[in-house]
């Protein structure tokens, strides 16, 4: 599990929590008895000196007694003071997880039930394509069938946002990257033919990943690019490279306008100044190639958006591809 995994855990940030608290806990106290024992310690030390400088014993013992109460009272109070102050923050920290786990429960139920009725209009929607004669009617269905599309997209990113989130694991497998692109992918846009136009130069072979999560990378990447084009259509190269046992992926968008921190691109929630999305779909593809052990580079420039891919490539799968 990478550094990502284990800060959006909760669980594991939980006993690291309670470790942390413990370890603190018992430090307080050990240095409370030290305190103690030094304090008495110094207190025999005084009261011998001041008896050998002919101090009357009565005066001696009363007065270091007074200072004794009151300085173990002071060093007591603090320490409780502390553990109490720990305790609260603690309690809040638990009651706050306790609330996240319970919104990120609801948000993954509603996601997921949003599924069905979305796959239900689609349905609909293509039966009445399919039937429908008259031509007037044709971008008005159209229509309908790429907003579904694009709801159905929202709603995987949100439902792999709760996913990960919550600590989801991913299932790597090997899995043949031209033919995933070819036959997965660009299948997925037959509705936006005349708006998109992509030109793939990909070296067969096989990469270690999760076919899910590698939907999710593609299409954000495909619906991005079609969401932030300066024309029409919009123009995309995905090209690919088998190299020493790594498979480069270099998505290029020709027409686009990204407009924000290039440094800030990949962060959660993070848009660009002319961005109308949630800020999620770079974020996931960045998180997902890292839970593969692959790398992620945003490169916008010049009118054009490049993103660089690494995969690790399956040796065994290379001879058959």
């Amino acid at each position: 599990m990478g550094k990502g995994d284990f800060i959006r855990n909760p669980d594991r940030r939980v006993k690291l929590l309670v470790a942390i608290q413990c370890i603190w806990a018992a430090t307080l106290i050990v240095l409370a008895l030290w305190w103690g024992t030094l304090l008495r310690q110094q207190s025999d030390e005084i009261a011998t000196l001041q008896a050998q400088l002919g101090v009357p014993s009565s005066q001696v013992q009363p007065r270091l007694d007074r200072v004794e109460r009151m300085i173990s009272g002071e060093s007591g109070t603090f320490v409780l003071l502390i553990l109490v102050a720990n305790g609260i923050l603690f309690w809040l920290f638990l009651r706050d997880s306790r609330r996240s786990k319970s919104l990120q429960a609801f948000f993954a139920s509603m996601t997921h039930e949003l599924r069905t009725p979305l796959t239900s209009i689609k349905l609909q929607a293509e039966a009445l394509r399919d039937i429908e004669d008259n031509p007037k009617h044709g971008p008005f269905i159209r229509r309908l069938l790429e907003d579904v599309e694009r709801l159905e997209g929202q709603v995987q990113r949100a439902l792999e946002l709760a996913r990960i989130e919550a600590g989801g694991a991913i299932q790597t497998q090997s899995v043949p990257l031209k033919n995933f692109i070819h036959h997965k992918i660009l299948p997925q846009y037959s509705n936006v033919d005349d708006r998109l136009q992509i030109e793939t130069r990909l070296d067969p072979g096989f990469v270690v990943a999760d076919p899910t999560a590698l939907n999710v990378i593609f299409r954000n990447l495909l619906d991005n690019a079609l969401k932030y084009s300066t024309s029409q259509p919009t123009l995309i190269s995905i090209h690919g490279e088998l190299k020493d046992g790594f498979y480069f992926i270099e998505v290029t968008h020709r027409n686009s306008r990204f407009e924000g921190d290039r440094e800030s691109l990949g962060k959660l929630f993070y848009r660009g100044s002319n961005s109308q999305g949630a800020g999620v779909g770079l974020y996931l593809i960045q998180t997902l190639m890292n839970k593969m052990n692959g790398r992620t580079e945003f490169a916008p420039s010049n009118g054009a958006f490049i993103t660089h891919l690494t995969f690790t490539g399956d040796g065994e799968g290379e001879t058959s591809a």
